[in-house]
């Protein structure tokens, strides 16, 4: 945990932490490809963290909404052979073990 503190405007300066979550995401990637292989290889690319762009915006949506909390940074991690097919086609497909 981090502690800073910010630059106001001539207000006094608080002491204001950082903090970092570990939290568990589902995600749900649909991928167009001629076969299985090539579809696996392309999701870690869509799984990357979002850039400064995506949270200053989120961070915008968050003051516009009242709130004092700033997201610096995101990361995301992909463990292991996490990509689970569950269906292909339209038809449910069963799980190899």
């Amino acid at each position: 945990m981090t502690k800073r503190q910010p630059t106001g405007g001539g207000a006094d300066p608080a002491t204001v932490q950082e903090y970092a979550f570990h939290v568990k995401l589902v995600a749900v990637v649909r991928v167009r490809a001629t076969d299985e292989v090539l579809a696996r290889k392309v999701i870690p690319s869509v799984l990357g963290s979002p850039g400064t762009a995506e949270i200053r915006l989120v961070n915008e949506s968050n003051n516009s909404l009242g709130s004092k909390a700033t997201v610096t940074a995101v990361d995301f991690f992909v463990k292991g052979e996490s990509a689970v097919l569950p269906e292909s086609n339209d038809k449910k497909v069963r799980r190899r073990r």
